[in-house]
């Protein structure tokens, strides 16, 4: 049975693509008949090639997705099988992601007259526009069967895995598609508008020279849309409550979460860099020229698109894991929160490496009598990293979280990596340090004057920022490591009751334990069996940090046996 489906579905895989692609070049080759190309007499064997592909693939998969649509009428199983649901969901997924592109470019030639004065072939899109049309027709037909497959005999399992890797993956790509072509095509008018030149440029057709990109980051942003909000749509309407908790759900808004954290924090520290730079005097900050409204667009671009973006998937990540988080889920949110606390981590100390090594060389110059080096850039470009740094860190880094966040893999990474590399930065300040000392006490004619020996200072900054970081996380593990719930010092049994009794207010509890819990506690007794005592802490570990309860281990056993 399942080497049957293996090999139908494996034949019509290999069918459906090589009829997809003779289907589109076939079409395409014939265009160049209709628009009376003057390539077109020289593409007549290529257009037999295409002739024969289309010809032999069509019946090849007609066939073979026959015979396996006929099995899956007949048997329930074989249509909810997991390798029918493989194909189905490959298929859309594929057609879905090359639709995109073809739609994308065939976008950018009709928008190109409009938008940057260029003739635009119609032509080329005629072609690009054939093969969406092909590819459509295919991913609809596929999408279209794989509903009907599970309104008849619904989705589980393997099956609701593969259509969360599909419906998920194409989602991810069209928003990412979407939104960086509309941070582009924002960074081009904006650069249009105030007369700068542009950073991003596309040939024009026939080699003469290059365009503005306002077509070719218009068409993508578009077809971005699309694939994005038709993925959207259908998930909100047949599946949002089947996969509000699934990781695939979670993984992918966190992929998309970090790529804009990324790309606005960039664009803000771009930002925040040109404008202390021109405070301060220099002209040219970083190479981006003399205009600063130009220098700003791309940052500005990415600031705007990509912060509207991070805002709103927070909030959706929020609203789902606001009903409840699963396990998965909550594992992903761990390893997305503290690997943002790392990397913003180092962002901000290198800014305080830089800036104290900057300002400590500004001062050992003159003691030394050597000429320092410009300040203004370099500073302009520390203070950044480490305002931007600090500002990410502080909004991520929680040095006391609940219980089970607090003992999760994932923190435990954050802080031994901390510390990693705060002791390496500390070896490699060391090692620079010294070698400053060294290269002049070596030397056959040593200079205190000499300007190799303002590493000094720039490696001691290194030292103190990585010292006081190693310093920190060394607490937060001590202070962690502290926090984890004691271990009953009696032996644990398999398969013995343990009572844990979580007190809070009870009206029959006595007068000494009333006193102690409080007038609004609640007492639970909880009898656990086959566990033992780590079994029970880890259970309880999601407890909020003020409640408690007390492990009372006991031999007994539940109801007598």
């Amino acid at each position: 049975m399942i080497l049957r489906r293996l090999y139908l579905y494996l034949v019509s895989a290999a069918a459906l693509g090589l009829l997809a692609a003779g289907l589109s070049l076939l079409g395409a080759t014939v265009l160049l008949f209709v628009f009376n190309d003057p390539t077109a007499d020289a593409s007549r064997a290529q257009l037999a090639i295409f002739t024969a592909m289309t010809v032999v693939a069509a019946p090849v998969w007609a066939v073979h997705f026959w015979f396996a649509r006929r099995f899956a009428m007949r048997d329930p199983f074989e249509r909810a099988s997991a390798l029918r649901r493989l194909y189905l969901y490959f298929a859309c997924l594929v057609t879905a992601l090359a639709a995109t592109q073809t739609l994308a470019y065939a976008f950018a030639m009709v928008l190109q007259p409009v938008l940057d004065n260029q003739p635009g072939s119609w032509l080329t899109a005629a072609q690009l526009g054939w093969a969406t049309f092909v590819l459509v027709a295919i991913f609809a037909f596929h999408f279209r069967t794989a509903a009907r497959d599970r309104a008849a005999v619904q989705e589980e399992g393997a099956s609701a895995t593969l259509r969360r890797w599909y419906m998920y993956v194409a989602l991810l790509s069209g928003l990412l598609m979407m939104l960086t072509n509309t941070a582009l095509l924002l960074q081009q008018s904006w650069t249009q508008l105030v007369g700068g030149t542009s950073t991003t440029a596309f040939p024009k057709g026939g080699g003469g020279g290059f365009v503005s990109a306002l077509a070719f980051a218009a068409g993508p942003a578009i077809a971005g849309a699309v694939l994005w909000g038709f993925h959207a749509r259908a998930i909100a309407v047949g599946h949002l409550s089947d996969d509000r908790h699934s990781t695939l759900r979670a993984l992918a808004g966190f992929i998309a979460v970090a790529n804009a954290m990324v790309y606005a924090l960039f664009g803000a520290s771009q930002i925040l860099y040109y404008g202390l730079a021109r405070l301060l005097g220099v002209s040219d900050p970083g190479g981006a020229g003399t205009n600063v409204l130009a220098a700003v667009g791309a940052p500005g671009s990415l600031l705007l698109v990509w912060g509207v973006a991070w805002f709103l998937i927070n909030r959706r990540l929020a609203r789902d894991a606001g009903t409840q988080e699963a396990d998965r889920q909550a594992g992903v949110r761990r390893l997305y929160t503290n690997l943002a606390a790392l990397v913003s981590l180092a962002v901000w100390a290198i800014g305080a490496g830089g800036l104290l090594g900057t300002l400590a060389k500004q001062l050992e110059a003159p003691i030394i009598g050597v000429q320092a080096t410009d300040w203004k850039d370099p500073i302009s470009l520390w203070i950044t990293l480490l305002v931007v740094g600090a500002a990410i860190w502080a909004a991520y880094w929680r040095p006391a979280p609940w219980a089970a966040d607090r003992q999760s893999l994932s923190r435990k990474l954050y802080v031994w990596a901390a510390l990693l590399g705060s002791i390496l930065a500390v070896l490699g300040g060391g090692v620079g340090m010294l070698n400053s000392v060294l290269q002049q006490v070596f030397s056959a004619h040593p200079r205190l004057n000499d300007a190799g020996n303002l590493g000094v200072g720039h490696y001691l900054a290194v030292i103190v920022v990585a010292a006081g970081v190693g310093f920190y996380h060394w607490r937060v593990l001590r202070a962690d490591a502290a926090s984890r719930p004691p271990k009953v010092g009696v032996a644990p049994a398999p398969a013995t009751a343990v009572a844990i009794v979580a007190t809070s207010s009870a009206a029959n509890a006595p007068a000494p334990a009333k006193e102690a819990l409080g007038a609004h506690a609640r007492s639970y007794t909880l009898i656990v069996t086959d566990a033992t005592d780590d079994d029970v802490h880890q259970a309880l570990a999601e407890l909020p940090p003020h409640a408690g309860y007390k492990l009372t281990p006991t031999e007994q056993t539940v109801d007598g046996r």
